[in-house]
């Protein structure tokens, strides 16, 4: 890794290559990540990269141009300039764009590279592997998945003044244990080594696979569910990032459009953005070099605020919120820190909400049908079990759904106490729920 000086030279070195009269902005990201994988109850591949990147943006007025380089040598820094110089002079011009932010320069934050996580070598990963594959061996498993490792360093710097640095790591450990008719899915990660909890993911997959085996047909049809905290994160996920960001309610297609201040949600449902929080993975500033802050979007169930990037806050008349991402011209300001907060039900009274309905570990290939309603389509995955009476009765076949999550959310009827930081990308810290009257559409056979 570069390490705050050199990262400073190198962000303020790519500044002075630019010609007089423009602005610049300056991204170095560059990571070191390893990655220990298995299958069939061992390991096969052992990798590790590193990569350096350096993105650009040159506004001259109201044209902006972008470009992106792998390195971060003199020569490519200064070509990468050049290529964004150019590509600024072919824009069209962009009425609404407010020049770069800054100055800024945010404070560190807390801690978030951890000591450990460095130091995790391939035998570390593995005796966390190993935990996993002999328990699924014992228990006549296939069990395969990932242990990974990583630190991402980043720099930003504009010609404002604005500079921002920034290193933090993370661990992560992902099984899933089948039979010939189930499975079981599990993850845990964080930003310490710690996190990535052998037994923790041994058990509750194990656990999932053995009670999931031969599953019944189920008829499809409107079921209230109990969602584990990894479907509950898929559900959280493509309700901000589809309707509670800037960008959206720009163009109208979002759900709390002309709607803030109003109770949209259920009154159990409160979501936060929270970048510092050490709970989950720390980032004190957004790819503008904005410093971040908590941020509450859903108030019990009141959409009190969205998220803005810059360029979306000067449109809409409003503050940047510190979200803008690497390439958020494309993605808009999308919250990547999120909470939503838990409640006071244990494991046992949540599933005593439901009378008749199924228990969901996780949903996949999730995909949006309507973007203003948040409608999506997917499948269950990983055990799903049917609830009678408050009590898991048996397992049942994996069911495809259709389902508006912003109507899931105002039907919340339990939340979960026992958050768990759910989701390969963008993590998001979530306790499970309970939800009336989910919809699904169709069957599988398995």
């Amino acid at each position: 890794m570069f390490g705050e000086p050199a990262a400073r030279r190198l962000v303020e070195q790519a500044l002075r290559f630019a010609q007089p009269g423009t602005q610049v902005e300056v991204v170095l990201l560059a990571h070191e990540s390893a990655l220990t994988r298995f299958a069939n109850n061992e390991i096969h591949q052992h990798v590790a990269e590193r990569d350096v990147e350096v993105h650009v943006r040159v506004a001259a007025g109201k044209r902006v141009g972008a470009a992106a380089a792998n390195g971060a040598d003199d020569e490519t820094l200064r070509r990468t300039v050049e290529r964004a110089t150019t590509a600024a002079a072919l824009q069209p011009e962009n009425p609404d764009f407010p020049g770069f932010p800054g100055p800024y320069h945010p404070p560190a934050g807390a801690a978030a590279c951890i000591e450990s996580t460095l130091a995790a070598t391939p035998e570390a990963r593995a005796e966390k592997v190993a935990v996993i594959c002999r328990r699924a061996a014992d228990a006549r498993l296939v069990a395969a998945g990932a242990c990974s490792t990583g630190v991402r360093e980043l720099a930003v710097a504009n010609s404002l003044g604005t500079f921002g640095y920034h290193v933090g790591t993370h661990a992560r450990l992902l099984a899933v244990m089948a039979s010939d008719s189930s499975s079981g899915y599990s993850l845990r990660q964080g930003a310490a080594f710690e996190a990535a909890d052998a037994e923790a993911v041994a058990a509750e997959a194990l656990e999932k696979a053995e009670r999931g085996r031969n599953p019944q047909d189920l008829e499809p049809g409107e079921y209230d569910v109990v969602l584990e905290p990894y479907a509950a994160e898929d559900v959280v996920r493509f309700v901000a990032s589809l309707g509670l960001q800037g960008r959206a309610v720009l163009e109208k297609t979002s759900f709390a459009t002309g709607r803030l201040g109003q109770r949209l949600l259920s009154e159990q449902v409160t979501l936060i953005d929270d970048p510092l929080d050490p709970a989950g993975f720390v980032q004190p500033f957004d790819f503008e070099g904005v410093p971040k802050r908590r941020l509450t979007l859903v108030n019990r169930g009141v959409v009190e605020a969205v998220t803005y990037d810059s360029l979306t806050a000067a449109k809409a008349g409003a503050q940047t919120t510190g979200h803008a991402l690497l390439g958020g011209a494309v993605m808009g300001p999308i919250a990547t820190h999120l909470q939503l907060q838990p409640g006071a039900l244990d494991r046992t009274h949540l599933l005593g909400t439901i009378d008749r309905g199924l228990l969901v570990t996780r949903f996949w290939y999730t995909r949006t049908v309507h973007p203003l309603s948040v409608t999506v389509t997917g499948m269950t995955r990983d055990s799903t079990f049917l609830i009678e009476r408050g009590e898991i009765t048996r397992p049942v076949k994996n069911l495809r759904f259709t389902q508006s999550y912003v109507e899931a959310l105002s039907r919340v009827i339990g939340v979960g106490a026992e958050p768990l930081l759910a989701g390969e990308s963008s993590p998001i810290l979530t306790p499970a729920l309970a939800i009336r009257a989910f919809r699904f559409t169709g069957k599988s056979e398995y």
